[in-house]
C-alpha cells in the first residue's frame, strides 16, 4: 500500500495542481462523512442504512499544486460506535473551470485503509476510491475551502467488499505567499531640453527721413543712411524692415493720413530702386499726424514730425 500511496502523490504533483485559494501551499481540514459500509463486512448489522452507518470525524494534512490540484492524507475515527470502523486515506484532486469561480466542481481518487473492530472476517482491508464533488471558496482571500462530496471505494486486497460515503470537509489555507508588489523605480526627472522659440525682434538700427512741408521726395542729405541700413538689409537675408510715415497737424486728419503713407511709400521706393531691395521684405504703415515726435506748436517741432522712420526686424532663433 505505501507504494500506491507514494504514486497518488507523484501523480498529484506531476499536473498543474490547487483548488480554490493560493496555489503552492499546504493546508488542514476537518471532515465528516457517513461511511455506509459493505453489507457483508459485520454480519447481522445493515450497515450501509443510514441509521448503522459510520460517522467518521477525519483530520486532513494537505498541500495546494496550483489552480487545479491539490492532494491530502487524512485519519478518521469512528464516533458513533455502530461498527467501530477507523480509516487512513490519502486522495488527489483535479478541479474544473475557472479558478476565480466561488464554486468548482472537482474529481477525486486515491488509496485508503478501513480498520474495522466488529468486522466478521477482514478488520482491516485496503481500498482504492474514486469520487466526485463541489468546492466552494470560503472568506476573503480564499482563506478557507469547503468541500461537499461522494466517493466509493472497493477493496484490492482479502474478500471484495464495495463501500460509499458521503462526506462535508472544511479546510483551512496557510502559508499562503504574500503577492509580490513591485516597488516602482524612481524615474529620474528629466528636464525637457529647451525649444527653439522664434521671436521678432527689433534692431538697434533706425532710418530718420525729415520732409519738408507737404512733401514727400527725399533730400540727398539722407543717402549716408540709407547706405548704412541697406548694407545691413544685404548681410542677413532674415532681416526685414518696417516704414512709418508721419505728418504734422497742419491739414485734415485724411489728408495728413494719406501723406504720411505717401512718405512711407517713398523710402521703400528707394530702397526697392537704388539698393535692389525686394518689395515683400519691406513694409508700410501711416500713422498722420497721431503720433507726434515734437510740440507741434512750434516750426521746429513741426518738422521734426513731418518724417518717416525705417525700423529693422530681424527674426532670430531664441531658447527659452
Amino acid at each position: 500500500m505505501g507504494i500506491g500511496l507514494a504514486a497518488i502523490l507523484v501523480c498529484a504533483g506531476g499536473g498543474t495542481a490547487s483548488a480554490q485559494g493560493q496555489s503552492g501551499t499546504p493546508y488542514i481540514g476537518l471532515g465528516a462523512s457517513s461511511l455506509a459500509l459493505d453489507d457483508d463486512r459485520v454480519v447481522g448489522v445493515p450497515t450501509r442504512s443510514p441509521g448503522h452507518s459510520s460517522k467518521v470525524i477525519s483530520l486532513f494534512l494537505g498541500y495546494r499544486f496550483d489552480e487545479n490540484w491539490s492532494a491530502d492524507v487524512s485519519f478518521g475515527g469512528d464516533v458513533s460506535n455502530n461498527v467501530d470502523a477507523d480509516e487512513f486515506a490519502l486522495n488527489a484532486y483535479r478541479y474544473f473551470g475557472d479558478s476565480n469561480a466561488r464554486w468548482r466542481p472537482y474529481v477525486s481518487g486515491g488509496l485508503s485503509n478501513f480498520s474495522i473492530d466488529d468486522a466478521t472476517d477482514d478488520d482491516s482491508t485496503d481500498q482504492v476510491q474514486i469520487g466526485l464533488g463541489v468546492s466552494a471558496a470560503l472568506g476573503a482571500g480564499d482563506d478557507a475551502e469547503l468541500r461537499l462530496g461522494y466517493q466509493h471505494y472497493s477493496t484490492i486486497s482479502g474478500d471484495s467488499y464495495d463501500d460509499d460515503a458521503w462526506y462535508v470537509r472544511v479546510n483551512w489555507n496557510f502559508g499562503n505567499p504574500a503577492p509580490v508588489v513591485a516597488q516602482a523605480q524612481a524615474q529620474p526627472v528629466v528636464a525637457p531640453a529647451p525649444q527653439p522659440v522664434e521671436k521678432e525682434v527689433t534692431d538697434t538700427y533706425e532710418l530718420l527721413v525729415e520732409f519738408d512741408f507737404d512733401k514727400s521726395n527725399i533730400r540727398s542729405v539722407y543717402e549716408p543712411q540709407f547706405r548704412e541700413i541697406a548694407d545691413k538689409l544685404n548681410s542677413d537675408s532674415n532681416v526685414s524692415m518696417m516704414i512709418e510715415g508721419h505728418t504734422d497737424w497742419i491739414g485734415t486728419d485724411e489728408y495728413n493720413q494719406a501723406l504720411s503713407i505717401r512718405r512711407a511709400q517713398a523710402v521703400k521706393q528707394k530702397f526697392v530702386d537704388d539698393y535692389g531691395f525686394s518689395p515683400d521684405r519691406i513694409d508700410i504703415e501711416g500713422y498722420g499726424e497721431s503720433r507726434p515726435k515734437a510740440s507741434n506748436e512750434t516750426a521746429e517741432g513741426r518738422q521734426r514730425n513731418r518724417r518717416a522712420v525705417a525700423v529693422i526686424l530681424r527674426v532670430r532663433t531664441v531658447t527659452e
